[in-house]
């Protein structure tokens, strides 16, 4: 069976423009997070190119003696339609893609669900922890379950979060959880 990790980056000191370092707050949260997985067995942590994804995996990858490699599968992205596929997503919801930054800009998600498919052929009888962004985790669910194109804007993804899918036979997936945060409670 293959099981996909997937963990937001904890909370970054600074607006994402400016490719902030994690916080005191989110070096917090990467601890307990890098706690409540010390029991895993992880083959490989992966990790997307900013910086509070990488410090996130780092104190991933120290505490469960698991190498950390950055991916460009797990970048920062927001799935954005193209004009013909604008109707696949709610008017309410228009304002926000509009706002979105065009170097973000994935058309029609379609880099996500390249790195999707590519992540699900690394994860082929192995545990990958995969740290990146609230729209890429909400974007593979939405894939994992083959959910229409919007449904990842109904996903919360809170910073820190672990949501776990694993294979089932056939090719499916299953989503075992969705930003569990349990291990913050404390915080």
């Amino acid at each position: 069976m293959s099981t996909i990790i997937l963990i937001r980056h904890a909370q970054a000191a600074g607006h994402e423009t400016a490719d902030p370092p994690l916080s005191v707050t989110g070096r917090r949260q990467a601890s307990c997070l890098a706690a409540r997985l010390g029991n895993s067995r992880a083959d490989a942590i992966l990790h997307g190119p900013r910086r509070r994804a990488h410090q996130t995996a780092e104190v991933l990858g120290s505490r469960l003696g698991c190498p950390v490699q950055q991916t460009g599968l797990l970048g920062d992205r927001t799935p954005h339609p193209s004009p013909e596929r604008l109707g696949d997503y709610p008017l309410h919801r228009r304002d926000f893609l509009h706002e979105t930054p065009v170097e973000e800009r994935d058309i029609n998600g379609a880099g996500i669900a390249a790195a999707w498919r590519q992540l699900t052929e690394l994860s082929t009888d192995q545990v990958l922890i995969a740290v990146t962004h609230a729209f890429v985790v909400g974007s593979f669910v939405g894939h994992a379950l083959g959910a229409p194109a919007a449904a990842w804007l109904r996903l919360p993804i809170a910073n820190a979060s672990i949501t776990e899918l694993q294979s089932r036979p056939y090719g499916e997936w299953a989503v075992a959880s969705v930003s569990d945060t349990g291990h913050l409670s404390h915080l």
